[in-house]
């Protein structure tokens, strides 16, 4: 990958996959199809944690 994109997201969803064993996150973009992303139950936990109590990331001068 060259580097991070970022989109404008409306809306998400998610639901635990029984035959996969992994937690599906579908991402809606306000331009575009779709996207959908499978993680690890752990991933998903991680991210859920970070979602609760984000960090500070400074703001790049232009």
């Amino acid at each position: 990958m060259s580097g991070r994109k970022m989109i404008a997201v409306k809306d998400w969803s998610c639901g635990m996959s029984d035959e996969l064993g992994r937690v599906v996150l579908t991402i809606n973009p306000t331009e575009g199809e779709p996207i959908l992303v499978l993680l690890t139950i752990f991933q998903a936990a991680k991210m859920a944690g970070e979602l609760r109590a984000p960090k500070l990331v400074p703001l790049s001068p232009r």
